[in-house]
């Protein structure tokens, strides 16, 4: 596999699951190799408030590496067991309360199913994965959990048009949706290192952590343990993943659209709630991926975008926010990211 080597880059706030694969056009391999399609990605993030001279504002860069080791079971299913191992150093002033450059993620390890089914006459294919999420990050070690536990099922659909018998000019279109869900296990509903210790951020607020979480990709999406929160711990997890690619030749583009809901467990009642309070609490968030591919070599490729994620609703909870960038919130909030990274696949 080759290494991916992390070059330059330009804003803050990724997630952590999907690097893009198909963006960057490092292929998966024609070969009878059990391992391939592992993938590693390299990567740079830089907040727009990092060229902000004047007001409020909180400079964000990091350099971050992405592993994603494949075992091809070699069934009729396209069975292939899959895994995430995702690091980030910032290398700005961090603004967490240990002062914290190195942020480590949660490791992933799921059985993915490429193609559970294709219908014949309208050509679409049915996915789906089962994943196992492991605590490493240290925000996961805050939180108390002891793993997390989901899958999903994908319906995807190729088109391909133009020049179909000649692989430089032919047009590629990949639709894909993807409905998933995870449940966390912890020892204990809320968070903190100690009897009424509910404060405190220990995850980066970097948008870069890659993680898609459909199947037949390793690609952009992150576990709600990977984030910050409030004082309660999310109990479970729903999303929605939306991506359409487009390639032509050495070059790709994609777009990438996550919605995901976390419901956190309820607090207790007392004498002191109101009446008519939600004890259950929920965080609606999006992550939007915009990106530009280029192959550069048989298994190398570059890629260059700008990824978002950020709270669903405004400020008042009455409109949706654009997904792809971040137009409501203030500088410092880092939401979005320009990335730029080289990746390599067997």
């Amino acid at each position: 596999m080759f290494g991916a080597i992390s070059i330059a880059a330009l804003p803050s706030s990724v997630w952590a699951d999907a690097p893009l694969t198909d963006v960057a056009r490092a292929p998966n391999a024609q070969d009878n190799s059990k391992f391939a399609g592992s993938y590693a990605e390299g990567s740079t993030y830089v907040a727009p408030s990092s060229f902000y001279t004047s007001g409020y504002r909180d400079p964000y860069v990091s350099l971050a590496f992405y592993v994603k080791p494949v075992y091809d079971l070699g069934t009729r299913y396209k069975l292939a067991l899959t895994g995430r191992l995702y690091l980030e150093e910032e290398l700005t002033q961090p603004d967490n309360p240990a002062g914290r450059h190195f942020y480590p993620y949660d490791l992933w390890v799921q059985l993915t199913a490429q193609n559970l089914h294709t219908f014949d006459s309208s050509k679409i294919r049915i996915g789906g994965y089962v994943r196992t999420v492991w605590p490493l990050s240290y925000e996961s070690r805050y939180s108390h959990l002891v793993a997390g536990v989901g899958g999903g099922t994908s319906v995807n659909r190729d088109f391909v048009f133009g020049w179909v018998n000649d692989d430089a000019r032919k047009w590629t279109l990949k639709l894909s949706y993807v409905l998933a869900g995870y449940k966390w296990l912890q020892t204990s509903e809320f968070r903190g290192s100690g009897p009424g210790d509910t404060t405190g951020c220990l995850a980066p607020p970097s948008a870069g952590a890659p993680g898609a979480s459909f199947a037949g990709s390793g690609g952009p999406s992150v576990s709600a343990a990977d984030r910050c929160g409030g004082p309660a711990n999310t109990n479970y997890t729903i999303a929605d993943i939306f991506i359409v690619s487009l390639t032509r030749g050495k070059w790709s583009a994609m777009v990438n659209l996550l919605i995901q809901n976390d419901f956190k467990y309820a607090f207790p009642s007392d004498a002191v709630a109101p009446g008519n309070a939600v004890p259950e609490g929920r965080v609606d968030s999006t992550w939007g991926i915009i990106a530009l591919g280029y192959q550069l070599r048989p298994h190398m490729g570059l890629a260059v975008g700008v990824s978002s994620m950020q709270p669903a609703l405004d400020s008042r909870y009455r409109y949706p926010r654009f997904p792809f960038f971040d137009f409501s919130g203030t500088n410092a909030n880092n939401y979005t990211q320009f990335f730029l990274s080289v990746n390599g696949s067997l």
